[in-house]
Protein backbone atom coordinates (compact mmCIF):
# COMPACT_ATOMS: atom_id res chain seq x y z
CA UNK A 1 0.00 0.00 0.00
CA UNK A 2 2.74 2.40 0.85
CA UNK A 3 4.94 1.55 -2.58
CA UNK A 4 1.05 2.19 -4.38
CA UNK A 5 0.84 5.60 -2.61
CA UNK A 6 4.84 6.02 -3.29
CA UNK A 7 4.22 5.56 -7.09
CA UNK A 8 1.18 8.16 -7.23
CA UNK A 9 2.63 10.83 -5.19
CA UNK A 10 6.46 10.60 -5.35
CA UNK A 11 6.38 13.51 -8.20
CA UNK A 12 4.40 16.10 -5.93
CA UNK A 13 6.65 14.82 -2.71
CA UNK A 14 9.42 15.59 -4.73
CA UNK A 15 8.47 18.78 -5.74
CA UNK A 16 7.41 19.98 -2.20
CA UNK A 17 10.47 18.87 -0.70
CA UNK A 18 12.56 20.53 -3.36
CA UNK A 19 10.69 24.22 -2.50
CA UNK A 20 11.14 23.55 1.18
CA UNK A 21 14.37 22.61 0.80
CA UNK A 22 15.40 25.96 -1.01
CA UNK A 23 13.33 27.95 0.96
CA UNK A 24 15.28 26.86 4.04
CA UNK A 25 18.06 27.25 2.83
CA UNK A 26 17.42 30.97 1.53
CA UNK A 27 16.39 31.53 5.40
CA UNK A 28 19.94 30.18 7.00
CA UNK A 29 21.55 32.28 4.45
CA UNK A 30 19.35 35.62 5.40
CA UNK A 31 19.69 35.20 8.91
CA UNK A 32 23.52 34.22 9.46
CA UNK A 33 24.21 37.34 7.13
CA UNK A 34 22.01 39.46 9.15
CA UNK A 35 23.91 38.35 12.29
CA UNK A 36 27.24 38.63 10.79
CA UNK A 37 26.04 42.49 10.16
CA UNK A 38 25.41 43.04 13.74
CA UNK A 39 28.35 41.99 14.94
CA UNK A 40 30.44 44.37 12.90
CA UNK A 41 32.82 47.31 14.98
CA UNK A 42 30.76 50.24 16.11
CA UNK A 43 34.51 52.18 15.24
CA UNK A 44 36.05 52.15 12.01
CA UNK A 45 39.36 50.43 11.43
CA UNK A 46 42.43 51.63 12.55
CA UNK A 47 44.21 52.59 9.62
CA UNK A 48 40.19 54.74 8.49
CA UNK A 49 41.05 56.16 12.06
CA UNK A 50 44.36 57.19 11.05
CA UNK A 51 43.68 58.95 8.00
CA UNK A 52 40.75 60.30 9.49
CA UNK A 53 42.63 62.40 12.30
CA UNK A 54 45.44 63.13 9.94
CA UNK A 55 42.59 65.20 7.62
CA UNK A 56 40.99 66.89 10.62
CA UNK A 57 45.08 68.07 12.07
CA UNK A 58 45.21 69.36 8.53
CA UNK A 59 42.49 71.46 8.65
CA UNK A 60 42.67 72.93 12.12
CA UNK A 61 46.11 74.00 11.05
CA UNK A 62 44.63 76.00 8.13
CA UNK A 63 42.31 77.24 10.32
CA UNK A 64 44.36 78.57 12.58
CA UNK A 65 47.22 79.87 10.34
CA UNK A 66 46.45 83.73 9.78
CA UNK A 67 45.50 84.76 6.24
CA UNK A 68 48.29 86.52 4.64
CA UNK A 69 47.51 90.28 4.39
CA UNK A 70 47.67 92.46 1.50
CA UNK A 71 50.27 95.21 2.35
CA UNK A 72 48.88 98.27 1.91
CA UNK A 73 50.12 101.44 0.61
CA UNK A 74 51.66 103.81 2.95
CA UNK A 75 50.20 106.50 4.26
CA UNK A 76 53.12 108.72 3.27
CA UNK A 77 52.82 107.19 0.07
CA UNK A 78 49.55 108.47 -0.51
CA UNK A 79 49.90 111.81 0.30
CA UNK A 80 52.67 111.87 -2.47
CA UNK A 81 50.52 110.76 -5.00
CA UNK A 82 47.56 113.39 -3.89
CA UNK A 83 50.09 115.84 -4.33
CA UNK A 84 50.96 115.19 -7.43
CA UNK A 85 47.60 115.12 -8.68
CA UNK A 86 47.44 118.59 -7.10
CA UNK A 87 50.34 120.10 -9.08
CA UNK A 88 49.03 122.67 -11.50
CA UNK A 89 49.98 122.21 -14.46
CA UNK A 90 52.49 124.92 -16.06
CA UNK A 91 50.74 127.60 -17.84
CA UNK A 92 50.48 127.39 -21.80
CA UNK A 93 52.56 130.06 -22.94
CA UNK A 94 51.37 133.07 -25.96
CA UNK A 95 53.63 134.13 -28.31
CA UNK A 96 52.68 136.32 -31.26
CA UNK A 97 54.59 134.89 -34.41
CA UNK A 98 55.27 137.68 -37.35
CA UNK A 99 57.35 138.58 -40.36
CA UNK A 100 58.79 136.51 -42.85
CA UNK A 101 56.02 133.12 -42.21
CA UNK A 102 53.24 131.82 -44.12
CA UNK A 103 50.55 132.37 -41.32
CA UNK A 104 51.74 135.62 -38.54
CA UNK A 105 49.25 135.61 -35.43
CA UNK A 106 48.85 135.02 -32.27
CA UNK A 107 49.78 130.84 -31.04
CA UNK A 108 49.76 129.21 -27.81
CA UNK A 109 52.46 126.78 -27.32
CA UNK A 110 53.35 124.32 -24.50
CA UNK A 111 56.73 125.21 -22.21
CA UNK A 112 59.89 124.79 -23.12
CA UNK A 113 58.35 124.95 -27.10
CA UNK A 114 61.66 126.25 -29.39
CA UNK A 115 61.49 128.97 -31.98
CA UNK A 116 61.94 126.40 -34.67
CA UNK A 117 58.57 125.00 -33.45
CA UNK A 118 56.78 128.29 -33.14
CA UNK A 119 58.03 128.97 -36.80
CA UNK A 120 56.65 125.76 -38.17
CA UNK A 121 52.93 126.22 -36.38
CA UNK A 122 52.85 129.07 -38.13
CA UNK A 123 52.99 127.83 -41.79
CA UNK A 124 57.23 127.59 -42.14
CA UNK A 125 59.03 130.29 -43.23
CA UNK A 126 58.89 132.25 -46.17
CA UNK A 127 61.34 131.96 -49.15
CA UNK A 128 63.06 135.48 -48.63
CA UNK A 129 62.73 134.75 -44.88
CA UNK A 130 66.90 135.05 -42.66
CA UNK A 131 67.24 132.75 -40.54
CA UNK A 132 70.79 133.42 -40.26
CA UNK A 133 69.83 136.51 -37.97
CA UNK A 134 67.71 134.41 -36.25
CA UNK A 135 68.73 131.49 -32.99
CA UNK A 136 65.73 128.37 -33.80
CA UNK A 137 66.91 126.85 -30.44
CA UNK A 138 65.66 130.01 -28.32
CA UNK A 139 62.78 128.70 -25.85
CA UNK A 140 59.80 130.67 -26.10
CA UNK A 141 58.70 132.83 -23.22
CA UNK A 142 54.79 134.09 -22.60
CA UNK A 143 53.72 137.40 -24.42
CA UNK A 144 56.85 137.82 -26.20
CA UNK A 145 57.30 138.67 -30.21
CA UNK A 146 58.81 136.45 -32.36
CA UNK A 147 60.03 138.55 -35.60
CA UNK A 148 61.41 136.82 -38.48
CA UNK A 149 63.28 139.19 -40.97
CA UNK A 150 63.36 139.30 -44.43
CA UNK A 151 66.71 138.90 -46.35
CA UNK A 152 68.59 142.35 -46.92
CA UNK A 153 66.84 143.47 -43.76
CA UNK A 154 68.39 143.95 -40.13
CA UNK A 155 66.22 142.15 -37.35
CA UNK A 156 66.03 143.91 -33.95
CA UNK A 157 68.95 143.45 -31.58
CA UNK A 158 66.59 140.95 -29.15
CA UNK A 159 65.52 139.28 -32.29
CA UNK A 160 68.49 137.93 -33.20
CA UNK A 161 68.96 135.78 -30.37
CA UNK A 162 65.12 134.47 -31.44
CA UNK A 163 62.41 136.47 -29.50
CA UNK A 164 61.71 139.90 -28.49
CA UNK A 165 59.99 140.79 -25.66
CA UNK A 166 57.64 143.45 -26.02
CA UNK A 167 56.41 145.66 -28.69
CA UNK A 168 58.51 148.69 -27.00
CA UNK A 169 61.48 147.20 -26.99
CA UNK A 170 60.87 146.59 -30.96
CA UNK A 171 59.97 150.16 -31.60
CA UNK A 172 63.31 151.86 -29.36
CA UNK A 173 65.49 148.99 -31.32
CA UNK A 174 66.31 150.93 -34.10
CA UNK A 175 67.08 154.07 -32.31
CA UNK A 176 69.45 152.24 -29.64
CA UNK A 177 71.40 149.71 -32.06
CA UNK A 178 72.65 152.16 -34.33
CA UNK A 179 76.45 151.88 -34.97
CA UNK A 180 78.35 155.00 -36.03
CA UNK A 181 81.09 154.27 -38.14
CA UNK A 182 83.14 157.41 -37.36
CA UNK A 183 83.16 156.32 -33.37
CA UNK A 184 82.68 152.68 -33.03
CA UNK A 185 84.53 150.47 -31.27
CA UNK A 186 85.89 147.25 -32.13
CA UNK A 187 83.11 145.46 -29.85
CA UNK A 188 80.44 147.84 -30.89
CA UNK A 189 80.90 146.80 -34.96
CA UNK A 190 80.85 143.02 -33.82
CA UNK A 191 77.36 143.72 -32.79
CA UNK A 192 76.56 143.70 -36.17
CA UNK A 193 75.60 140.44 -38.16
CA UNK A 194 78.16 139.06 -39.78
CA UNK A 195 80.87 141.50 -38.43
CA UNK A 196 83.80 139.41 -36.80
CA UNK A 197 86.78 140.09 -34.74
CA UNK A 198 88.89 140.83 -37.90
CA UNK A 199 86.52 142.90 -40.22
CA UNK A 200 85.78 145.05 -36.84
CA UNK A 201 89.61 145.69 -36.91
CA UNK A 202 89.47 146.27 -40.32
CA UNK A 203 86.93 148.81 -40.35
CA UNK A 204 88.78 150.88 -36.97
CA UNK A 205 92.02 150.54 -39.24
CA UNK A 206 90.48 151.50 -42.35
CA UNK A 207 89.20 155.03 -40.35
CA UNK A 208 92.32 155.70 -39.25
CA UNK A 209 93.90 155.68 -42.15
CA UNK A 210 91.60 157.13 -44.68
CA UNK A 211 90.00 159.76 -42.29
CA UNK A 212 85.99 159.95 -41.28
CA UNK A 213 83.26 157.84 -43.24
CA UNK A 214 81.51 159.97 -45.66
CA UNK A 215 78.76 157.78 -46.05
CA UNK A 216 77.82 154.15 -44.66
CA UNK A 217 78.96 153.02 -48.60
CA UNK A 218 82.34 153.78 -47.73
CA UNK A 219 82.46 150.26 -45.88
CA UNK A 220 82.60 148.58 -49.11
CA UNK A 221 86.27 149.80 -49.91
CA UNK A 222 87.32 147.60 -47.16
CA UNK A 223 87.95 143.91 -48.14
CA UNK A 224 85.46 141.28 -46.81
CA UNK A 225 82.42 143.87 -46.86
CA UNK A 226 80.27 143.07 -50.42
CA UNK A 227 76.91 144.26 -51.86
CA UNK A 228 75.44 141.22 -49.71
CA UNK A 229 77.11 141.75 -46.23
CA UNK A 230 76.30 145.06 -46.55
CA UNK A 231 72.59 144.96 -47.46
CA UNK A 232 72.59 143.05 -43.81
CA UNK A 233 74.17 145.71 -41.91
CA UNK A 234 73.35 148.82 -43.79
CA UNK A 235 70.09 149.96 -41.78
CA UNK A 236 71.94 149.87 -38.51
CA UNK A 237 74.62 152.29 -39.69
CA UNK A 238 75.06 155.98 -39.14
CA UNK A 239 77.90 158.48 -40.00
CA UNK A 240 78.27 161.47 -37.84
Amino acid sequence: MVLEWWERYRRIILLTAAVLFVGCSYWIYQRDQSHKTDELPLHPPAYAASNLETKELADDSAAAQPSKTVKATPEKDKGKEKEKDKEPLPPPLYVDVKGQVKNPGLYQFEPGTRVANAIEKAGGALPDADLVQINLATPLTDGAALVIPAKGTTAPVSASIGLVQSAASVSTTGASSAINLNTATVAELMSLPGIGEARAKAIVEYRSKQGRFRSADDLKQIQGIGEKMFARIKDRLVVQ
